[in-house]
């Protein structure tokens, strides 16, 4: 078993996060989508949470609303060669590596749920549909997501690749209830049906049980350390310190499997992010949705 090391959209904005010493975080003129730029880039980029490969390189600041404790996402995206990368960096005064891990209950000499739940953000981008960041406005769409999990893909080095399907009628699979059971609907009352179904491949984690004491808090998953397949396309290291998340994240513009979107070489794509500060469930910050501009060295 694997145990992880413990290590609003913009929109008349008016405040911004506090950048990063050498990273230039900029606000782009107040539009009805803001857009964040990719050029290509000459230099290689390196997953591992060090954010001096990304000086010189501009990015925007990112609002957020909802209920997932995250106020603003600070997001840079290059391409180099045939791969898009992009770094998030957002203000979290906790680092929360553990999902619904188990404690050791004495009285009654076993472990116990916990409901401390992990760090996590996401990125979604248009497959097809009307793209949206809001699955409740009566938007149908199919989008591909990069869901990067502080417990339960990080230590491998990935973010679970998966789809959001929303539709306003039933289809194989989808659910008409949320996690905690409550009847899905849109906001003007419509029927809701949502299936997010993980890529081919491997599975990412398990849950895993213990019969005897181990220690008094015991992660609930057990990490598959070496993925493979569509689920593992997209590469990711997520680093915190100094009271913030550091996540750099890196996938081919096309992977040629039909489960992921093709992100074009020079053109956009319409995407939006969601953070969750150790919440779950319909609990998440949101952004407006964002157009994603890429600009290769071939155009």
């Amino acid at each position: 078993m694997t145990i992880p090391n413990n290590l609003g959209l913009l929109k008349h904005l008016t405040v911004l996060a506090v950048p990063l010493a050498g990273i230039v975080f900029a606000a782009p003129a107040a539009t009805a989508e803001a857009t964040l730029q990719a050029n290509a880039a000459s230099d290689p980029i390196t997953l591992d949470g060090n954010t001096s490969d990304w000086n010189g390189i501009s990015g925007i600041t990112v609002p957020l609303t909802g209920q997932g404790g995250v106020d603003a996402v600070e997001i840079k995206a290059v391409v180099r060669g045939d791969t898009i990368y992009m770094l998030a960096v957002w203000v979290d005064s906790t680092e929360d590596i553990l999902h619904k891990p188990y404690g050791w209950d004495e009285a009654s000499q076993s472990y116990k749920k916990l409901k401390r739940m992990e760090d996590r953000l996401a990125i979604s981008l248009r497959m097809s549909g009307s793209f949206s960041h809001d699955k409740t406005d009566g938007s149908e769409f199919v989008a591909d997501v990069w869901h990067w999990k502080a417990s339960r893909s990080n230590p491998a080095g990935v973010a679970h690749d998966k789809m959001w399907k929303v539709s306003l009628k039933p289809f194989e699979k989808g659910k008409a209830v949320d996690e905690q059971g409550r009847e899905l609907k849109t906001t003007d009352g419509r029927p809701l049906y949502i299936a997010r179904p993980s890529d081919a491949g491997d599975r990412l984690y398990k849950p895993v049980k213990y019969d005897v004491k181990q220690g008094d808090v015991m992660p609930r998953y057990e990490v598959n350390m070496s993925p493979s397949g569509s689920i593992a396309d997209v590469k990711a290291k997520g680093v915190w310190r100094d009271g913030r998340w550091y996540l750099e994240l890196a996938r081919k513009l096309d992977t040629g499997n039909s489960d992921d979107a093709v992100i074009p070489a020079s053109g956009s794509i319409e995407i939006s992010i969601a953070a969750f500060d150790s919440v779950g469930g319909a609990k998440h910050s949101v952004s407006e949705k964002l157009v994603l501009k890429t600009q290769s060295n071939s155009s």
